[in-house]
């Protein structure tokens, strides 16, 4: 499909109204409850996602996470996808509260691939790590914690994961200090015995270290081959300038991951700087439209892209589309769950690699029923121009 043709087909999608917004909560359930990181205790089994649906007076519709309120959807009722969306852009300020939602409805709209509306500068085939790796043995000696751990990354295998991430910074608040350390290095070397020599293994220690006991797990996990170290300490400057010059100093390939939790305004200095190289703020959180402007500036300074989607199933979907499209894209964060009424179909898992489709839109949907039902129980509303039905 021609530039010219693209943009002809915009402008009637511009001239689409937003008929109707509908929002439920869809629910699903991991395989395993998941334990503490560093900061925050227990984490429990379930999951949910915020999930609104856009549809258009002339049939269109798309789908996304989205944690909108029943008094913006009024205001939204009406509005035409051009007052809400223009491209190359994306969402404009009126629209950034259904960014994903948007992004699906002009990609169906347009029948193309969204990593093709974006741009389609990556590979198809993106790479995803099991991120559920958390805290799990505060009550286990060091012999039974190895087994636990060998056993969460046999499962995560099970479910196609080659690649693992693991919690660590136990001693901010669960252990001792030092004896936090040990147990910290302990896990991360088990993990890589089990998930062998080609799995990526990265550690996120949701800013529980010092500079120091950073270094020092670092040292301690040499021979594992730590891939990235995600959160290592809260941003600075001399702080992370002397974490890079230890990681270089020391031989290791181990690369600064951050940005998921409140970063600094610097932040993007210190991108640039090369004090740290993948950027991780939430994917949903800054949106879409947020994070293709934000991966060309990450490209220019030589940085890698992985955004933070724990918490989320769906995001996986509009997510591996953004990998797809663009040319520094590092690892997907996921983990295994059910979640009922979710259709992906022409989704796989591959090699490890989650393979988007060339289905339109971002390639998931909810079945029916299950909005339906979450509408009668209202557990879900629908606005429209004139009704709408709710709590």
């Amino acid at each position: 499909m021609t530039t010219t043709v693209v943009e002809q087909q915009l402008e009637d999608v511009y001239c689409e109204r937003i008929e109707a917004v509908e929002r439920l909560v869809l629910r699903g359930r991991r395989p395993r409850s998941i334990g503490h990181n560093a900061r925050i205790g227990e984490h429990g089994p379930r999951l949910s996602d915020p999930v609104v649906r856009l549809r258009t007076h002339g049939g269109g519709w798309g789908i996304g996470w989205s944690s909108l309120s029943l008094e913006t959807a009024q205001s939204l009722v009406g509005c035409t996808v051009g007052e809400l969306f223009r491209m190359p852009h994306g969402s404009t300020p009126a629209g950034t509260c259904v960014d994903l939602p948007l992004w699906d409805l002009v990609a169906r709209l347009l029948d193309l691939p969204l990593f093709r509306l974006l741009g389609a500068r990556g590979s198809r085939q993106v790479p995803v790590y099991d991120a559920s790796i958390y805290i799990d043995d505060l009550e286990l000696d060091d012999e039974h914690a190895r087994e636990l751990f060998t056993e969460e990354v046999r499962s995560g295998q099970s479910y196609g994961y080659h690649h693992f991430k693991v919690k660590v910074g136990r001693g901010a608040r669960w252990m001792a200090a030092d004896e936090g350390l040990a147990r910290d290095a302990l896990v991360v070397q088990a993990v890589r015995k089990a998930a062998g020599d080609q799995a990526r293994v990265m550690i996120d220690a949701n800013m529980g270290n010092t500079l120091n006991s950073a270094c020092d797990l670092l040292q301690a996990c040499a021979e594992a081959d730590i891939y990235w170290f995600e959160e290592p300490f809260a941003e600075d400057r001399p702080l992370n300038q002397a974490l890079k010059e230890f990681i270089e100093e020391n031989g290791l390939r181990t690369l600064v991951a951050d940005g998921e939790f409140a970063p600094p305004p610097y932040f993007f200095d210190l991108v640039e700087e090369g004090l740290i190289d993948v950027v991780q703020q939430d994917f949903h959180a800054y949106g879409l439209t947020w994070w293709r402007d934000m991966a060309a500036r990450v490209e220019a300074c030589a940085g890698r892209c992985a955004p933070h989607t724990w918490g989320s199933y769906i995001d996986r979907y509009p997510h591996a589309h953004f990998a797809a499209s663009i040319a520094n894209y590092e690892l997907l964060e996921a983990g295994p769950a059910e979640v009922p009424g979710l259709i992906d179909e022409g989704w796989a898992l591959v090699d490890g690699c989650l393979v988007v489709p060339e289905t339109p839109g971002s390639g998931f949907d909810v079945d029916p029923k299950i909005f339906e039902q979450a509408l009668i129980t209202g557990e879900a509303w629908r606005v429209t121009a004139d009704v709408y039905r709710s709590l």
